[in-house]
């Protein structure tokens, strides 16, 4: 089982810290809007912001050309950081099991998605 931190552009990446703001599903792309946590050998890395314990940064990841999206468990909570802005929780785990397979979940959610490409942008 392959881990999200073994992967290039998610090795500089703490998941488990970082918010899913919005889970966007199309015909053939999954998209979770982030805010992710950079890890400080991120190039993109600054110190934390006062009050702050982490460097955030927003962005996503997608997956691309999705054949099949299956909710485990889906729960619509959200929650509230300190400014009051809210979101739907971390992501507690994110593999791929299989060729094409991958699992995510977290606070808001279990999937499993097969997909031949996952891609991550930061804004």
């Amino acid at each position: 089982m392959n881990e999200y931190f073994e992967w290039n552009k998610f090795s500089d990446l703490y998941l488990e810290d970082s918010y899913v703001t919005n889970i966007i599903e199309y015909k053939d792309t999954l998209t979770f809007n982030m805010e992710f946590v950079l890890t400080e050998r991120h190039p993109l890395y600054t110190h934390p912001l006062f009050n702050e314990k982490y460097c955030y940064h927003t962005g996503k990841i997608i997956f691309l050309g999705v054949s099949s999206i299956k909710w485990i468990r889906k729960s619509k909570k959200n929650f509230e950081d300190a400014k009051g802005e809210l979101d739907c929780g971390n992501i507690d785990y994110l593999n791929l099991s299989a060729e094409n397979v991958y699992k995510v979940g977290g606070d808001w959610g279990e999937l499993e998605i097969i997909s031949s490409e996952i891609d991550l942008t930061l804004d």
